[in-house]
Protein backbone atom coordinates (compact mmCIF):
# COMPACT_ATOMS: atom_id res chain seq x y z
CA UNK A 1 0.00 0.00 0.00
CA UNK A 2 1.37 3.38 -0.99
CA UNK A 3 1.64 6.09 1.68
CA UNK A 4 -0.55 9.11 1.06
CA UNK A 5 2.40 11.31 1.92
CA UNK A 6 4.60 9.90 -0.86
CA UNK A 7 5.97 12.88 -2.83
CA UNK A 8 3.72 15.22 -0.82
CA UNK A 9 6.51 17.13 0.89
CA UNK A 10 10.21 17.62 1.40
CA UNK A 11 11.66 18.25 4.82
CA UNK A 12 14.77 19.95 6.16
CA UNK A 13 15.88 20.06 9.79
CA UNK A 14 16.30 23.58 11.14
CA UNK A 15 17.48 22.62 14.64
CA UNK A 16 16.78 19.84 17.15
CA UNK A 17 13.08 20.79 17.56
CA UNK A 18 12.17 22.45 14.24
CA UNK A 19 11.71 21.16 10.71
CA UNK A 20 10.87 23.10 7.57
CA UNK A 21 8.35 21.26 5.38
CA UNK A 22 7.75 22.31 1.79
CA UNK A 23 4.54 20.98 0.28
CA UNK A 24 4.16 19.96 -3.33
CA UNK A 25 1.74 21.63 -5.72
CA UNK A 26 -2.00 21.06 -6.16
CA UNK A 27 -1.44 18.24 -8.67
CA UNK A 28 -0.71 15.79 -5.82
CA UNK A 29 -3.57 13.30 -5.34
CA UNK A 30 -4.11 14.43 -1.72
CA UNK A 31 -4.94 17.94 -2.85
CA UNK A 32 -7.14 16.70 -5.69
CA UNK A 33 -9.21 14.73 -3.18
CA UNK A 34 -9.31 17.36 -0.42
CA UNK A 35 -10.82 19.53 -1.91
CA UNK A 36 -10.73 19.62 -5.69
CA UNK A 37 -11.90 23.23 -6.02
CA UNK A 38 -10.20 24.45 -2.83
CA UNK A 39 -7.19 22.20 -2.07
CA UNK A 40 -5.73 22.10 1.43
CA UNK A 41 -3.66 19.77 3.57
CA UNK A 42 -6.00 17.48 5.56
CA UNK A 43 -5.61 17.52 9.33
CA UNK A 44 -4.76 13.82 9.51
CA UNK A 45 -1.84 14.37 7.13
CA UNK A 46 -0.52 17.24 9.25
CA UNK A 47 -0.32 14.59 12.00
CA UNK A 48 1.14 11.91 9.71
CA UNK A 49 3.92 14.26 8.63
CA UNK A 50 5.21 14.89 12.16
CA UNK A 51 4.81 11.19 12.92
CA UNK A 52 7.06 10.45 9.92
CA UNK A 53 9.55 13.17 10.90
CA UNK A 54 9.95 11.61 14.36
CA UNK A 55 9.58 8.00 13.12
CA UNK A 56 7.03 7.40 15.86
CA UNK A 57 3.44 6.16 15.88
CA UNK A 58 0.65 8.39 17.21
CA UNK A 59 -1.16 6.58 20.03
CA UNK A 60 -3.51 9.36 21.09
CA UNK A 61 -4.37 12.90 20.10
CA UNK A 62 -5.12 14.77 23.31
CA UNK A 63 -5.84 18.09 21.66
CA UNK A 64 -5.81 19.51 18.16
CA UNK A 65 -6.46 23.06 16.99
CA UNK A 66 -6.48 24.10 13.35
CA UNK A 67 -6.21 27.86 13.05
CA UNK A 68 -5.52 28.45 9.34
CA UNK A 69 -5.54 26.38 6.17
CA UNK A 70 -2.32 24.86 4.89
CA UNK A 71 -2.29 24.94 1.10
CA UNK A 72 -0.33 23.41 -1.80
CA UNK A 73 3.16 24.93 -2.22
CA UNK A 74 3.13 26.26 1.35
CA UNK A 75 6.30 26.17 3.41
CA UNK A 76 5.48 25.33 7.00
CA UNK A 77 7.60 24.84 10.09
CA UNK A 78 6.95 22.08 12.61
CA UNK A 79 8.15 22.78 16.14
CA UNK A 80 8.09 19.55 18.10
CA UNK A 81 8.59 19.76 21.85
CA UNK A 82 8.89 16.64 23.97
CA UNK A 83 7.01 17.24 27.21
CA UNK A 84 7.79 13.91 28.90
CA UNK A 85 8.39 10.27 27.96
CA UNK A 86 5.69 9.91 25.29
CA UNK A 87 3.90 13.27 25.30
CA UNK A 88 4.68 15.87 22.65
CA UNK A 89 3.43 19.29 21.74
CA UNK A 90 3.56 20.07 18.06
CA UNK A 91 3.02 23.52 16.59
CA UNK A 92 2.88 24.21 12.88
CA UNK A 93 3.73 27.70 11.66
CA UNK A 94 2.99 29.23 8.28
CA UNK A 95 4.73 32.54 7.58
CA UNK A 96 5.60 32.74 11.31
CA UNK A 97 1.91 32.50 12.27
CA UNK A 98 0.65 29.48 14.20
CA UNK A 99 -1.48 27.37 11.85
CA UNK A 100 -2.03 24.26 14.01
CA UNK A 101 -1.34 23.08 17.54
CA UNK A 102 -1.39 19.45 18.75
CA UNK A 103 -0.82 17.60 21.97
CA UNK A 104 -0.20 13.94 21.32
CA UNK A 105 1.08 10.73 22.83
CA UNK A 106 3.55 8.86 20.62
CA UNK A 107 4.80 5.28 20.77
Amino acid sequence: MQRLTKDLYSVKAIDNISWEVILTDASHSVFKAHFESNPLLPAFLQIDIFSEILSKEVVKIERAKFKMPILPNDTIVYKIIKQNDNKYRIKIFKKNIEASDFRVILK
